[in-house]
């Protein structure tokens, strides 16, 4: 989410709550914790959230919650959990199968590899 996004998010807020204030510091703010998010996902959980509330929202009533730690992920969340993160450097990738071939006994270029 950008900093307009959250604004535009925060200005809708004002809309269905009367006594939500907006000014910078809450944009700010507010855009700090929702930056890795999409202005759809938080969206969708303030239209859910006005609803049933007569009081404006905090941050954690947006945020989706995590899942069950014992649960599988479904394609979506799998998908929604990953695309927050950057790949892997190649020195990192390198390092990392080096230490499988290790564990694994491979032997590259006549010689037994060690992590």
């Amino acid at each position: 989410m950008i900093k307009r996004e959250t604004f535009e998010l925060l200005k809708r807020i004002a809309v269905f709550y009367d006594q939500f204030v907006v000014n910078q510091e809450k944009v700010n703010l507010w855009h700090e914790v929702l930056k890795g998010y999409t202005f759809d996902e938080i969206q969708g959980n303030l239209l859910a959230f006005v609803k049933d509330s007569s009081f404006p929202p905090k941050l954690s009533d947006l945020i989706p919650k995590a899942t069950n730690s014992k649960s599988v992920p479904n394609s979506e969340e799998t998908k929604k959990r990953t695309s927050r993160l950057e790949p892997a450097s190649e020195w990192v990738i390198q390092r990392e199968l080096k230490k499988m071939r290790a564990i694994l006994g491979i032997d590259r270029g006549g010689r037994n590899e060690r992590a």
